[in-house]
């Protein structure tokens, strides 16, 4: 009868350290994610607004930003290359952590444009906490495509 109380004990303490095996060692969480990636195209041709020939935005000018009660947050963001080869360059954009839903694209001072965000909670386990992924889903009330690689098309 002992023996069998103490398999009971062994049973009882050695599971959850078997389960909690799988979350030890070398593993790497995610943070939140709140950037995403843009272009501004014609929505007649395609052609990109903000970069290559047919620009008629100026890259340095655009803001991305979005309203507290009486504060402005402005969203940081920079251009680089896009990942997919023979398109034009492409806007990162890092959203403010205080996850605002509605952000404001300032592409001229007579052109502001609404951008609505959702934070997706991303189920993460069983060894790391959940986090959350910005998501743009409509410009000016429209739904926006994503292409491959992640890319959001805003077409004008």
């Amino acid at each position: 009868m002992k023996t069998n109380i103490f398999a009971k004990i062994f049973f009882y303490a050695l599971f959850p350290l078997t389960i909690a095996s799988c979350c030890l060692g070398n593993r790497k969480c995610n943070p939140d994610y709140t950037s995403a990636r843009f272009r501004i195209v014609n929505s007649l041709n395609g052609q990109d607004l903000v970069f290559g020939s047919s620009k008629i935005y100026d890259k340095d000018f655009i803001k991305f930003y979005s309203l507290n009660g009486t504060d402005t947050i402005l969203h940081h963001y920079g251009t680089g290359p896009n990942p997919n080869p023979g398109q034009d360059s492409i806007l990162f954009v890092d959203f403010d952590y205080r996850k605002q839903n509605v952000v404001f694209v300032r592409l001229t001072n007579s052109d502001i444009d609404t951008l609505n965000i959702i934070y997706e909670l991303v189920d993460a386990s069983p060894c790391c906490p959940d986090y959350s992924a910005a998501k743009p889903r409509s410009f000016n009330s429209r739904p926006l495509e994503v292409k491959t690689g992640g890319i959001t098309i805003i077409k004008k």
